[in-house]
């Protein structure tokens, strides 16, 4: 609001829009938009920089709420683009209790395998969730899902670049350990090691070593298959 104070006396200084979003951007390891509704902050120019620092090799963790649903969603507009997940419409918010759980994808990623509370059919005890976006189409790979299999988190490459995205605002509960609380640390530790490509979250690796004179290889992939013969040359 205008209160007419003399801007000699003001301590604020212009949200560094260009700076950070044209002149800056390359610098960032990862940008996370977090329940983030575009009121007229960032004009299509600096979303279109955005999806491109994705392209280029960046990561972008989203995670959404009612605001991604609707014409003014962000999946709207030109960062729709690099996203994983379509934009609903209001029907497409979701209110009610739920528990999360991981899909079999996401059983064998490093992202979600094995996280504290995790059951091996993917069922957990962690603490409910109250609100979820349902998108009408989406691709990439599905981590984590609702109690109707619609997909809750969704991870996917786009050019050089990595994007995660966590279709609901319900995360924070977990840190606060209602219903018991859940695995939230950790949880946003792995998914933001992942988008800056942190070669221990790789899904697909293959690595050797040789202790006390035996060689051991691993291979690590989300493929459900029985591991393959070895040719060491």
């Amino acid at each position: 609001k205008d209160d007419m104070t003399p801007l000699r006396e003001l301590a604020l200084i212009a949200f560094p829009v260009r700076e950070l979003f044209v002149q800056k951007i390359n610098e960032f390891d990862l940008i996370i938009l977090d329940r983030f509704q575009n009121r007229g902050t960032l004009p299509l120019f600096y979303l279109h920089n955005i999806a491109d620092f994705v392209r280029n090799g960046g990561a972008l963790l989203l995670s959404v709420g009612p605001e991604y649903a609707g014409e003014s969603s962000l999946g709207a507009g030109p960062l729709g683009e690099v996203l994983p997940a379509a934009t609903p419409d209001e029907s497409g918010v979701l209110n009610g209790a739920f528990r999360p759980a991981v899909t079999p994808l996401g059983l064998r990623h490093p992202v979600t395998a094995e996280l504290p509370g995790l059951r091996p059919d993917g069922q957990a005890e962690w603490g409910s969730w109250y609100r979820r976006v349902v998108p009408p189409e989406s691709h990439g790979e599905a981590l984590m899902r609702g109690p109707d299999g619609a997909p809750l988190l969704l991870l996917d490459r786009v050019g050089q670049g990595r994007v995660a995205m966590l279709l609901s605002d319900q995360i924070w509960l977990w840190s606060r350990d209602h219903d018991g609380g859940g695995p939230q640390a950790e949880l946003l530790r792995r998914l933001a090691h992942w988008l800056m490509k942190e070669p221990d979250l790789e899904e697909t690796a293959l690595t050797a070593r040789v202790e006390q004179g035996r060689l051991t290889v691993e291979r690590r992939t989300t493929e459900d298959t029985a591991p393959g013969a070895v040719a060491v040359i």
